[in-house]
């Protein structure tokens, strides 16, 4: 038998222990085997409205929810509910359920949950009582975010360029980083729109917020609004139990970059331009509209004003996106800076000491300035890393320059062919056709030749969606 100072010690350790549930800032409660409470921290007694604890030890759940003016409705439904008497009757633990807590006294102040409730059971197996554990959207969000790194890693200093064109557009865009409006970033594929996205990020008001990209050309049409807006248990078929919070959320309180806008699928154009006019999301499979603070800047390599002439692009959202627009300048019309470019990604490539540095003879700066560069940027970097790698000396010439630069064929017919004897009309025409055809396969071999085989790099490279670049490897059988 246990002595009275055994059982005083065993009591001050108890208090102790609930005691020091009071400084986690999870809301943590105890409930008894018929939903009477046994135990809340602070935390609980706050979200719940319970002023003072010792009075509610006892009160059942429904009656504390009724006291308080509560109301507990499931993610995806639209009807209140609990579900610590399910978890009670089955002793089968429940994470992650998803739940809006409503207050009648402060409609304001609505707020989403997730909770696990594990079942307390005795040494017969029987339940007892269930210990339920709270977590804020907010907390949710922010795991989600450290998870996926969604930070923005470069700012105007990371881009390289002493022309005058590139210094202007740097400087207006500084300008627009200091708004709050949506810019639209334009320019070929490859001269660097996600760089510019970012700077624009890291020197605005919300450079310590997120910063989330999505390329609207990555995902299937069917899938863009479950990526964007985040779906619920359920919502459809393969859906995960546990939902997803959608890119728009996950942006809340920064920046939303969304690449290659001009993919965005028609249906979808006017769902995005309802959360530019209200900033509001409601998750697929939901109904609850949830609000978020998102500053958006968006991309495209494609003339979205002549897709709205064309009827592929809606107007109303091409003027919602540009309220702001910075078009970055090709490669081939700022020329000075194509060798401080090539020179900082050869340093890029020796910077962790385990390869040479290397550089470059005047000869070969000379040929670099001279070559058109369809692909900007990328391109220029992706040769120079094939240089770099391949080149047996620390100098790299003329000669070996000129081996490893791709050569350029026309890739247009640029005359119509002319009357042969006995040429028809029909004829030229013909050939003219398969001119362009063989031009057609000859640019999609060599973007794939640029990009070492890479699908995705290679359409970028040519200005077109990967779905397009699919086909047009099908049709020229290099699938």
């Amino acid at each position: 038998m246990k002595s009275t100072t055994d059982n005083n010690v065993a009591m001050l350790n108890e208090r102790y222990f609930l005691k020091c549930l009071d400084f986690a800032q999870n809301p943590i409660v105890i409930w008894g085997e018929k939903t009477e409470l046994l135990f809340a921290n602070t935390a609980f007694c706050n979200l719940f409205h319970i002023p003072s604890r010792e009075k509610a030890i006892g009160t059942t759940l429904a009656d504390i929810m009724r006291k308080g003016k509560i109301k507990a409705i499931p993610v995806g439904s639209k009807r209140p509910g609990l579900k610590v008497p399910e978890v009670l009757q089955s002793g089968i633990e429940v994470l992650d359920w998803n739940v809006y807590l409503e207050y009648e006294r402060s409609p304001n102040e609505r707020q989403i949950l997730s909770t696990d409730m594990y079942p307390i059971k005795d040494a017969a197996d029987n339940v007892t009582g269930v210990i339920e554990i709270y977590r804020s959207h907010e907390q949710e969000i922010k795991s989600a975010r450290k998870i996926m790194g969604l930070s923005a890693g470069y700012d105007f200093n990371s881009i390289i360029g002493y022309s005058q064109a590139i210094r202007d557009k740097i400087n207006i865009a500084k300008q627009f980083a200091k708004s709050s409006a949506n810019v639209l970033v334009t320019g070929e594929s490859g001269v660097g729109k996600e760089l510019f996205a970012q700077a624009i990020h890291n020197h605005s008001s919300r450079s310590k917020g997120p910063f989330v990209a999505l390329n609207c050309a990555s995902f299937p049409s069917e899938l863009i609004e479950s990526e964007l807006f985040g779906y619920v248990e359920g919502a459809f078929t393969g859906a995960s139990k546990r939902g997803q919070t959608g890119k728009i959320e996950l942006a809340d309180g920064g920046t939303l970059f969304l690449d290659e806008i001009g993919e965005l699928p028609y249906y979808f154009q006017p769902k995005l331009l309802r959360v530019l006019e209200t900033w509001t999301i409601t998750k697929v499979g939901d109904s609850k509209p949830i609000p978020v603070d998102v500053r958006l800047v968006a991309a495209t390599n494609r003339n979205l004003e002549k897709m709205v002439e064309e009827g592929l692009f809606r107007s109303d959202l091409y003027y919602r996106l540009q309220v702001l627009n910075v078009e970055i300048p090709p490669l081939r019309d700022r020329r000075e800076d194509i060798v401080p470019l090539a020179e900082y990604f050869l340093e890029q490539f020796a910077s962790d000491g385990k390869n040479q540095a290397k550089t470059l003879t005047n000869e070969a700066k000379r040929l670099l300035s001279d070559h058109l560069w369809p692909g900007n940027v990328r391109e220029l970097k992706n040769v120079i890393s094939r240089i770099a790698i391949l080149s047996p000396d620390p100098v790299i010439d003329a000669g070996f320059l000129e081996s490893i630069l791709p050569v350029r064929k026309t890739p247009l017919v640029r005359n119509a062919p002319e009357a042969g004897p006995g040429d028809t009309d029909e004829r030229r025409i013909q050939r003219a056709k398969e001119a362009i055809q063989s031009a057609n396969a000859d640019l999609v071999h060599l973007a794939l030749e640029i990009t070492g085989g890479k699908r995705k790099e290679a359409a970028d490279l040519i200005g077109v969606s990967r779905n397009t670049f699919y086909r047009m490897m099908k049709k020229h059988e290099l699938l």
